[in-house]
């Protein structure tokens, strides 16, 4: 059950808030990118290296909705980071 609600996440076309946070995540998959309408991401707490360019799809989403660790923000590319800058 739990491997088909991970697979079902990515398709939740209208999602807009998305709380991960403190879950011992180490990797935050790719398919982030189909949640296009993302306006507050938590992610805090977790095991991450990295952010995944692929949340510069989810154009609706700004530094203001995304609470990471300040260094896991500077992982993404200097673009994204602009585009989620801006107001």
């Amino acid at each position: 059950m739990l491997n088909n609600l991970k697979k079902m996440l990515f398709f939740c076309k209208k999602l807009k808030t998305l709380k991960l946070g403190r879950n011992m995540l180490s990797v935050l998959s790719p398919k982030i990118s189909f949640l296009g309408v993302l306006t507050h991401l938590e992610l805090k707490g977790n095991h991450f290296e990295f952010l995944p360019a692929e949340l510069g799809y989810c154009r609706t989403l700004k530094c203001s909705g995304l609470v990471v660790e300040d260094v896991l923000f500077e992982t993404l590319p200097s673009d994204i980071r602009e585009q989620m800058q801006a107001e």
